[in-house]
This record gives C-alpha cells, structure tokens and sequence, in this order.
C-alpha cells in the first residue's frame, strides 16, 4: 500500500510537530509561515518540479494529446450513428463495431493519462513531506530566536500581524540546507508498478454520451 502523502495530512504533521506546547497565561506569540510558498518556491521544491518535469512531462503531454484526439474520435462516430440510426434506435453492426472501437480507445486513453497524473501527485506528495520534515527543526528554531510560543501554517488563517510572518526566514534557511529532494519513495511504501510503469491501470470509464443499440 502507498503512504498517504495528502496536503492534509502534511500540513497537520507540521502543525503537530510545532504546537505541541503548553498554554501560558499571559498573551502567546504566534508566528506564522506560508508553507505552499516554500513548497513552490523553494531550491527543493524546484529540484522537485524538474525532475517531475523530466520524467513525465513529455509522457503526460503526449498522453493528453491522444486523449484528446480519442475524445474527437468518440464525438464523431456518436453523430455519424446518430444519422443512420432507425427509428428504434438500431445501428448497422458497421456502425456499431466502430462506436465499440472508439469508446475502446477512449477509455484507454483516459486511463493512461490518469495514471501518469495519479502517479506524478503522489510523487509530489512525496516531495511536499521531504521538505515538511525538513522545515520542522527550521521552524522551532527560529521559535526559539523569535521568542515565539507557536509556529502555525499561514494558510487558512483569516488574519495575523505580518511582523510574525516567518516565511522569508523560513525559506532562507530551508534553501541554505536542503537544495535537491528525491521523487523516489522507499520502495516498501510504493505499490508495484503495472506493466509500462505507471501505477495500475483503473477499470476505464463509460463515456458520458449514451450508445445508440443495436439488435
């Protein structure tokens, strides 16, 4: 089974890892930090992004294209049945042999660009939480400088003092001790691949457009 590496569930490792502290009487300092900005603009995150991009970003490209031209494909036999077909809603067996094949097609490119897109947010997942566990230790110590009481994701929060925002900080460090990541998960927490490398293949979904029948 893969590991969950949901944004949630990211996000609230981090959150777990810096407010675990014990409530003071007196006012709390919060310090906030942006960590989507550090999970784009960090030297990391961008390591992340190109070896992403080298990997599947020609494939899913390509697999858009024929998943696209398969979508045209589909559209045009359903008019083409559309004008031979009889009144009760029989086709030639012609017709309705070349409606199977493009739905055939149709789902089996769908399914191939899924995948890839599956595949590729995960990996992103996975990147996400190589720089969350590196941004822990960043996170408390500049805590510890700032004489904060609490670090929490900038995020989500309606409103807070900008002087608290920790993010260029943050970053700064981040980027002076973390410049590549790795889009390699352990292998015990990956699902074996299906045939051609890409995660397993999905049952293909019936398009939406309804199939004119044949007796």
């Amino acid at each position: 089974m893969k590991t969950k590496f949901t944004k949630a569930a990211i996000t609230a490792a981090f959150a777990v890892g810096v407010l675990a502290l014990p409530q003071a009487a007196f006012a709390q300092v919060t310090l906030v930090v942006d960590v989507d900005q550090l999970y784009k603009d960090s030297v990391a995150a961008k390591s992340g992004s190109a070896q992403l991009e080298a990997k599947y970003g020609a494939r899913l490209r390509d697999q858009q294209t024929k998943l696209e031209a398969a979508v045209k494909a589909w559209n045009e036999q359903v008019e083409a049945a559309k004008k031979v077909a009889k009144p009760d809603g029989t086709v030639p067996d012609a017709t309705r042999d070349a409606l199977q094949k493009a739905q055939a097609d149709l789902n089996q490119a769908k399914g191939a660009f899924d995948d890839t897109r599956q595949e590729i947010q995960y990996l992103s997942q996975y990147v996400q939480a190589q720089i969350v566990e590196k941004l822990l230790p960043i996170a408390e110590g500049i805590r510890k400088a700032r004489k904060g009481d609490t670090v929490v994701p900038r995020n989500g929060l309606l409103a807070f003092d900008p002087a608290n925002d920790i993010t260029a900080t943050a970053l700064q460090q981040l980027n002076a001790t973390m410049t590549s990541v790795s889009i390699t998960p352990p292998q015990q927490n990956q699902q074996a691949p299906a045939a051609g490398g890409t995660a397993p293949a999905k049952p293909a979904t019936t398009p939406a457009k309804p199939q004119p029948q044949s007796r």
